[in-house]
């Protein structure tokens, strides 16, 4: 009885296998057929090294964006309000990043895309400091709509 059931898992799991295969080879197929689509993004014209800078600190970002998740998963507003100002709030140091690459570009949206973002951290610990979690949650979405918005405009 045992060696049947094993026999039936193991078709069970091949035939899953082979199906799971299949969509994903058609899937590809079709994204073959569609071409490849232009980026038609504004790109930010940096020196590689700036733009390397650039692209860790977006990781950073992504990392304390899914830190100040996990605190209010948890209900831990003062450290969701803690690490929205101290590591995403607007900041003079903020302002000359951004400032900076507004100068060396001459994109004024980039200035104003980025000031959104911190800003919007600022909200957000404002919001969950006074323990107000769907507040803190809503700022959170909207900072990331934030990021999203300028990822949408701009490109290295």
């Amino acid at each position: 009885m045992k060696h049947i059931l094993a026999m039936a898992v193991t078709a069970i799991f091949l035939t899953g296998g082979v199906s799971c295969a299949a969509e994903h080879s058609h899937r590809h197929e079709m994204m073959k057929q569609e071409g490849q689509k232009s980026d038609d993004r504004t790109e930010l014209k940096l020196p590689e090294a700036m733009k390397t800078m650039q692209k860790q600190m977006m990781r950073q970002h992504m990392d304390t964006l899914s830190e100040i998740a996990a605190a209010l998963a948890v209900n831990d507003l003062n450290k969701a309000a803690e690490i929205a100002k101290d590591k995403l709030g607007w900041t003079e140091e903020e302002e000359k990043r951004c400032s900076m690459v507004e100068k060396m570009t001459r994109e004024p949206d980039f200035m104003k895309l980025g000031k959104a973002v911190h800003l919007k951290a600022d909200e957000l610990s404002e919001a969950a400091k006074a323990g107000n979690r769907d507040n803190a949650l809503t700022a959170l979405a909207e900072l990331i709509n934030n990021c999203n918005m300028c990822h949408n405009k701009f490109r290295h």
